[in-house]
């Protein structure tokens, strides 16, 4: 089994969660000095990985990519795009070009997907939106779909925010929360779309131990609540002695005019599909997720 995105939690989350005397776990990197007897170097820009990496390769879990909380700047958008999209096209350069023809193809994907000003619940046969974040979640697919053309079966993981104390959005509202302060954008009514690190990679697992199981899914948790809903929640358990500011809308568009999209999405997502599977989520409830993780 080959993960790509080595030092990213979700690959490390992984990682742990797979049992080593099932799966023989390799990893790549783009850093050399990470390379040892089960991590090996890729470089997407010079359309080179190390040979070793893709033998005898069942499954390859692509997750490596380029922070989208990163600066919008034209230079930091080309990096998104090609950490996620050039990266996985040299996957199945590689593995074409090498007669591997792996049993999965597992990539992350996101639910910028469907747009900045998509609204109401999508599920997943809705259409992509016409913003940057949504054609770089199309191209992304499509590269997937790629290893679709060696008969290996694509799953495609259309992610939400994912709740991890050590990253992402837990980890910078608590930040905030040490000062005692959290933080409300617009007025907190947009929809909260979120699913607990572990899930993710249970449902990876659960992907590769049913064959059955291809295509898109939306990963979020069944619970819809709103951003309100998950900064009270988070005070309520942790940090009871702050005190909550709401950040006006045109506050945010003046300083903010890119970054604004995403925190005023408005976007929720369908799970009918991924519950459709027989998945079991671990953390169904926010109030048991967030529990759970700044224990």
């Amino acid at each position: 089994m080959l993960i790509t995105g080595l030092n990213g939690n979700v690959a490390k989350t992984l990682a742990k969660r797979l049992d080593p005397s099932i799966y023989e776990i390799t990893f790549l990197t783009s850093n050399k000095k990470q390379v040892s007897n089960n991590i090996f170097y890729w470089d997407s820009n010079k359309n080179y990985i190390d040979p070793e990496a893709l033998k005898n390769t069942a499954h390859i879990i692509h997750l490596a990519g380029f922070n989208i909380t990163n600066s919008w700047t034209s230079k930091n958008k080309q990096k998104m795009f090609n950490s996620r999209v050039e990266t996985s096209n040299l996957l199945y350069k590689e593995c074409k070009k090498n007669n591997i023809k792996p049993l999965s193809f597992i990539s992350a994907s996101a639910m910028g997907y469907y747009g900045f000003e998509a609204k109401g619940i999508q599920q997943e046969q809705d259409k992509a939106g016409n913003d940057w974040m949504a054609r770089l979640c199309l191209e992304w697919e499509k590269a997937a779909d790629n290893f679709q053309l060696i008969k290996t079966r694509v799953i495609k993981l259309r992610l939400s925010l994912i709740m991890d104390k050590h990253s992402g959005i837990l980890q910078k509202t608590c930040l905030g929360f040490r000062f005692k302060t959290g933080l409300i954008f617009g007025d907190g009514s947009q929809s909260f779309p979120w699913i607990d690190i572990e899930d993710v990679a249970k449902f990876i697992e659960f992907t590769i131990q049913n064959k059955t199981v291809e295509g898109v899914f939306n990963l979020a948790a069944p619970e819809k609540i709103s951003y309100n809903n998950f900064i009270k929640t988070v005070q309520q358990i942790k940090f009871k002695n702050s005190i909550l500011f709401k950040i006006p809308k045109n506050v945010i568009e003046f300083f903010l005019p890119e970054k604004k999209s995403l925190l005023l999405n408005n976007t929720s997502l369908s799970t009918k599909k991924i519950e459709s599977t027989g998945f079991k989520f671990i953390y169904r409830s926010l109030e048991e997720c967030i529990k759970a993780r700044l224990s």
